[in-house]
């Protein structure tokens, strides 16, 4: 499958027109380029790292914004509290914050002022933001990973069109390339 008219029209002015194919490289790329931002805890900015992530590896563009909305509102509950508790195993934590929470609630309460509170707070975010931002991470680099072998195990491999006219093709072959950044 080519590029088709949309990304023939960008390659000619300077597009890469893999940044609009549905061939395996370029979707295959997306599913990291969209499944990273997806996983990770900027809610709000999901659509702009997947279109950036894509431009940069040369991703199909549509893929990886649709991929990366996997992490949406009725996941996040879930996948939060997952990446959480992972990022606390991973740093070699155990996991008891949520069971101080009916606590933190009273203490914060019981505060007198809004700069004390507020510093309050503060405290508490650094202490699950840590372990968030290294779960994220992790689940991230691995269903990236499981997305991109999945893309290479399910998709056919592309063979390349013979030449009109049946004649033979000049120069040297080129070998396919099948790395992440291809």
């Amino acid at each position: 499958m080519q590029a088709g008219r949309v990304g023939k029209w960008l390659g000619k002015h300077g597009v890469n027109p893999d940044l609009w194919s549905f061939r395996r490289g370029p979707v295959a790329r997306a599913m990291v380029a969209g499944l990273l931002p997806a996983t990770s805890p900027f809610l709000g900015l999901h659509h702009v790292l997947a279109l950036f992530l894509a431009v940069v590896m040369r991703a199909n563009v549509p893929v990886a914004v649709v991929v990366q909305t996997v992490n949406n509102p009725l996941t996040i509950p879930i996948y939060y509290t997952t990446a959480y508790h992972v990022g606390e195993v991973m740093l070699g934590r155990p996991a008891t914050y949520e069971n101080r929470i009916g606590e933190k609630i009273k203490k914060l309460d019981a505060t007198d002022g809004i700069r004390a509170k507020l510093r309050m707070l503060a405290g508490e975010l650094a202490l699950v933001a840590v372990p968030l931002l290294v779960g994220c991470t992790v689940i991230g680099v691995v269903l990236s990973i499981a997305g991109y072998g999945l893309i290479y195990a399910i998709w056919p491999e592309e063979h390349p069109e013979k030449p009109k006219g049946g004649g033979a093709t000049r120069g040297p072959k080129k070998k396919p390339s099948h790395g992440p950044f291809a």
